[in-house]
């Protein structure tokens, strides 16, 4: 274990950074998810649909954190006051739970638009509200139940700013845990699921509108690329900060490179926030007769279960 007495604090550069996205993933946030929402509540109970739930859902979780999030922009670099403490605790515990959620819906999300375009017939039974509600209520929590485990890591932390581990990183249980589960597996499953629904396309370019195919397979490549931006970059921060502080044969400084490195990479996964709001505009759209065709047209093509059938599930979130 490197005991190092170095005290790690992060650049004025990665200070500016955290401002620089902070903020406007504040305004576009507030803005779009508001949106979203009240959108959302002005439609009829009837009309909604097992999407609009998972995406009811991403904007709750988006709300909540972007109400702390100004409390975050202000304190990130500034001493933690005792009296202060409790929502200095409030602010990270929200953090955290929000990017789960956000990482484990977005696969659900994933998940279901591979099953509505692979086996539309299949999804009637399997893809609904009710279902839904379901999913997002484990969601929940699962990532709940496994945020208070944050807080025994890091009751032994000398923390002097609040969102900023100064004297060490967490365990490396920890670590893996939102790791491997947190990320790789979500990871993997985004990536099977986009794979497979954009092969599946590709195969009824001939089918309906070719040029509106393409343009949701773009927008399913297009998000898959900004949830790796979003996450891959804190989660290989975790790994780093951990192995250059618990060997000794790195320096102060590499100790510095790897704190800042993962506040760089925390900066960039706060924007998915405001990034949301992007993909709720793609999966909410009307016409989805871009991604799919409808059912008289698969009668009339005579296709099987791999043609994409109900444009209200056809998400590209």
């Amino acid at each position: 274990m490197n005991m190092s007495n170095c005290t790690l604090n992060i650049t004025d550069t990665v200070l500016h950074l955290q401002t620089v996205t902070s903020i406007p993933t504040f305004i576009l946030g507030v803005l779009g998810n508001i949106y979203i929402l009240v959108m959302f509540c002005r439609r009829p109970r009837a009309d909604w649909t097992y999407m609009n739930i998972y995406i009811t859902n991403m904007a709750i979780a988006d709300c909540i954190l972007l109400v702390f999030l100004p409390v975050k922009i202000h304190y990130y670099d500034r001493p933690l006051e005792n009296e202060l403490k409790a929502l200095c605790n409030c602010v990270l515990s929200v953090y955290y739970i929000n990017m789960y959620v956000s990482i484990f819906n977005l696969t659900a999300i994933s998940v279901v638009r591979y099953v509505a375009i692979k086996y539309p017939m299949k999804s009637r039974a399997i893809l609904s509200c009710r279902n839904a509600l379901v999913v997002c209520a484990l969601i929940w929590f699962t990532v709940c139940s496994i945020s208070p485990v944050y807080f025994v890591t890091d009751s032994t932390n000398d923390k002097k700013m609040c969102f900023q581990r100064v004297k060490s990183a967490l365990s490396l249980h920890f670590i893996l845990l939102l790791i491997i589960v947190g990320f790789l597996l979500p990871f993997l499953i985004i990536l099977y699921c986009s794979v497979r629904v954009i092969y599946t396309l590709r195969k009824q370019l001939d089918i309906g509108t070719r040029s509106e195919k393409i343009q949701c397979m773009f927008i399913i490549a297009a998000n898959f690329i900004v949830f790796v931006i979003c996450f891959l970059p804190v989660h290989l921060g975790y790994f780093v900060k951990y192995a250059v502080l618990n060997e000794e044969k790195y320096s102060c400084s590499d100790e510095q490179l790897a704190h800042n490195f993962l506040h760089i990479g925390l900066s960039i996964s706060s924007m998915n926030c405001g990034l949301d709001c992007f993909s709720y505009f793609f999966a909410t759209k009307t016409s989805w007769n871009m991604c799919s065709t409808n059912r008289n047209e698969k009668e009339e093509h005579g296709s099987n279960y791999n043609t994409v059938s109900d444009q209200d599930s056809i998400p590209t979130t």
